[in-house]
């Protein structure tokens, strides 16, 4: 009967979900339109097309390279959990989840990565879904602790225009509380006392029934990655910053020749909009946020829009690496698994 009610609950959300999808691309899409407006659209057009072509090959292998270094620090945790996995189930898995995120709000679809490892390596979910989450974790962390330091070295232009405080304080939040919420999830006891104490409610027990042993599985295997925070938090700083570098290569590609340092700051700052449930992966809000922040720098906005919108595309493009898993396993069977 619950397995029932659950299926009805979810027919009934699943058409306000698409509206929903809907409403929120079409409102990152008006947010670029009004940017490109702003900035001058026959500008930064031009600056697009004469983007020089080395500059834009090389930013785009950094984003990949940066995304197998996650891939690699799922690798880190699952061999100290004891589990068998190719690198390439973890690279593929990884790619998979970043196509999804980029195409939910608040990048939510990036958590249907741990079925898609689970399926590709033949390893139980409760340790890739540790990997995720790790990996993750220590992400969030270097990245919040970075943008608490871009303090320093942006004092000059904060000084002058204090809007950007404000990016500063709410990139430093969203990271931060993002990062405390997962070492909560993966160590703490709260989550799994919440568990016991919603479980004396009847109805809301047999739909939590099925996962209590599961959660138990995740915290424990949670607690054996421990040991991997080392490694794991290497291979995080290093996609950062290939992140940071791509951003620098795309800025140079338009002319702009700032120093690769302040890239490092500047995305960690960016990328944390993406995690705002305002739009599909912060379409238009991270475009913004950027080109607001190069403006200090004496970017003129239509470069930094340019520059904004060769991330956003290239970030976009290259993910879709991970389609070929997604079609391999089948999208219904990854979302089924993510109902059981």
């Amino acid at each position: 009967m619950g397995i029932t009610l659950l299926a009805r609950i979810e027919k009934v959300k699943s058409p306000r979900k698409t509206v929903l999808t809907v409403v929120q691309f079409i409102l990152g899409v008006i947010i670029i339109i009004i940017l490109l407006h702003q900035a001058n659209m026959p500008e930064t057009i031009g600056a697009l097309i004469k983007a020089d072509i080395r500059y834009v090959v090389t930013g785009s292998l950094l984003i990949i390279t940066a995304s197998m270094m996650i891939a690699l620090s799922f690798y880190f945790i699952l061999t100290v959990l004891k589990y068998r996995v190719s690198f390439s189930s973890c690279v593929q898995a990884n790619f998979a989840g970043q196509l999804a995120s980029d195409l939910t709000p608040g990048r939510a679809g990036y958590f249907i990565t741990p079925f898609i490892m689970g399926a590709l390596s033949k390893t139980p979910v409760e340790p890739c879904a540790v990997a995720t989450v790790v990996s993750g974790m220590v992400d969030f962390f270097i990245r919040a602790f970075l943008t608490v330091i871009s303090i320093v070295y942006l004092i000059g232009p904060v000084e002058s225009i204090s809007g950007v405080q404000w990016i500063v304080a709410t990139s430093a939040f969203i990271l931060a509380t993002s990062a405390v919420f997962f070492a909560v999830l993966l160590w703490s006891d709260r989550p799994r006392k919440l568990i016991i104490k919603l479980r004396g409610f009847k109805r809301i027990s047999q739909f939590l029934d099925p996962y209590v042993t599961r959660f138990e599985n995740f915290q424990r295997e949670g607690v054996k990655a421990k040991k991997s925070l080392v490694p794991v938090a290497f291979a995080m700083l290093l996609t950062s910053l290939f992140d940071s570098m791509a951003l620098f290569f795309f800025s140079l590609s338009v002319g702009v020749d700032l120093h690769p340092i302040l890239f490092i700051f500047i995305y960690s700052l960016v990328s944390s909009f993406t995690y705002l449930p305002l739009t599909l992966a912060g379409l238009g809000v991270q475009e913004g946020v950027l080109a607001a922040l190069l403006q200090l720098f004496g970017v003129p906005l239509s470069h930094g829009v340019s520059i904004s919108l060769l991330f956003r595309f290239f970030y976009t493009v290259t993910d879709f690496i991970g389609l070929p898993p997604i079609l391999k396993i089948g999208l219904s069977k990854v979302f089924d698994k993510t109902q059981m």
